[in-house]
């Protein structure tokens, strides 16, 4: 199996627009993968013209695992905006506020890897000595964020099944899920979404979307699911889904 990057991304708001909201902005609570394909982008430096930068994330090149770090805490902030020919920004007038809905101080825990070598270790070098060609940021422009190495990890790919359920540290999506199998004594506060973007093309078209499960508190979920990796970190063993 090829080796994983593992990296925390935090910041003091975030933003991932919901595809269906209209007169406010609702935000989901966790990057999108792809999302997270920009991010990388702007760290290693691809090209955004015409977002040229997609090409490298095609369809099953790229797998991603999401980890939540941090109890979700969602804020709305009333945001005076005015229409501009480059979408909403903010006006320096008085105007009607536009209610945005903001993650408060998330933290993520990202699991990487990449068909490409090269784009594997752009990244792993700009991770390692904590540099960006371009700052990353939480969904968006303003939004900055930070980041921060955890490690690099040889992993084992387990296909489980029905025959055994597992705590899984990572969002889980549908098509790797099978049932849940919770512990009565552990409050679980599982999220589910539904139409999550997967994949996207050059047009920014969403080409695959798939439902994800996920715990609010980040604690980890105990499920039947198809298969999941496994990882040591800081010998303590980490059961995660990359899709």
């Amino acid at each position: 199996m090829p080796k994983i990057l593992a990296f925390d991304i935090c910041g003091r708001y975030a933003h991932f627009k919901k595809i269906f909201a209209t007169t406010s902005a609702l935000s989901y609570a966790i990057p999108s993968k792809t999302a997270l394909y920009g991010y990388v982008g702007a760290v290693v430096g691809l090209d955004k013209f015409d977002n040229q930068y997609l090409k490298e994330f095609e369809t099953g090149v790229c797998q991603i695992g999401i980890q939540v770090r941090k109890p979700i805490v969602m804020q709305r902030i009333s945001t005076n905006l005015h229409p501009h020919d480059k979408g909403l920004i903010k006006a320096s007038q008085n105007r009607k506020p536009t209610t945005l809905e903001y993650v408060y101080q998330p933290k993520y825990r990202i699991y990487f890897t990449h068909e490409n070598d090269d784009i594997y270790q752009q990244l792993k070098t700009h991770l390692q000595n904590h540099t960006s060609v371009y700052t990353p940021t939480l969904g968006l422009a303003n939004l900055l964020s930070d980041f921060e190495f955890k490690g690099e990890y040889d992993t084992q790919f387990i296909e489980s099944g029905k025959s055994k359920s597992i705590e899984i540290n990572s969002v889980i999506p549908r098509h790797k899920f099978i049932n849940f199998d919770l512990d009565d004594s552990i409050y679980n506060e599982i999220i589910e979404y539904s139409q999550y973007a997967v994949e996207m093309n050059t047009l920014r078209e969403v080409t695959m979307r798939d439902d994800v499960f996920f715990d609010r508190k980040g604690q980890s979920i105990r499920a039947f699911v198809e298969s999941y990796h496994t990882l040591q970190i800081n010998q303590t063993e980490h059961h995660v889904i990359l899709f």
